[in-house]
């Protein structure tokens, strides 16, 4: 397969034998989907709804003599360390790249076959990433809503929509003060 995928993504049984050190930390880390490219591997995950490859590994997919140096060039939002474990429960310390970032090496070291890639990246390798991640309904999940001429950022989650304290005051009308404020609240509503 020429530029194919391994879904190489499955869930760890909460009931599997891990080390002591590795469940400490069980909370902060990802188990990485594997995406193959010409028999090299890209390992990639979704933090927060957004997709993040290991840098080092999309560093030499790209042909960079050194692609550890890769992170250097980046801001701080477009690059962490994150922790991806094994299906065997060991831990790795990966150094991962932002969307924003893959796209912003590709136009910094350019190649002919950087074309290639992005467009793999594009069409294939980023929606399977977001697709292996589709599944899990159960995270909640940010939305949008429009409330008296501004946009509300909400959480969907169980079902319900969750509002953050520091936006109640913006969301919530002015206190009513008296009958007639009162009555022109219910209006509002009543339409």
């Amino acid at each position: 397969m020429h530029a194919g995928l391994a879904l190489g993504m499955a869930p760890i049984s909460e009931d599997a034998n891990l080390p002591e050190s590795t469940e400490a930390f069980m909370e902060e880390s990802y188990v990485p989907l594997l995406l193959m490219r010409h028999n090299r591997p890209l390992r990639g995950v979704m933090i927060d709804r957004q997709p993040w490859v290991c840098a080092k590994e999309f560093g030499l997919l790209m042909g960079h003599r050194h692609p550890e140096r890769i992170c250097r060039l980046m801001d701080d939002d477009q690059v962490r360390t994150v922790i991806f474990r094994t299906h065997q429960g060991d831990a790795e310390p990966v150094q991962v790249l932002s969307e924003s970032a893959l796209y912003r090496a590709l136009c910094r070291f350019s190649h002919p076959e950087n074309r290639h890639l992005r467009r793999w990246l594009t069409h294939e390798a980023l929606p399977a990433l977001r697709d292996a991640w589709e599944h899990r309904a159960q995270e909640p999940k940010r939305t949008l809503m429009a409330w008296d001429r501004q946009r509300i950022c909400l959480l969907e989650w169980q079902g319900d929509l969750w509002i953050a304290l520091r936006d109640m005051p913006r969301f919530a009308p002015p206190p009513a003060t008296g009958e007639r404020s009162l009555r022109a609240l219910l209006n509002r509503w009543w339409r």
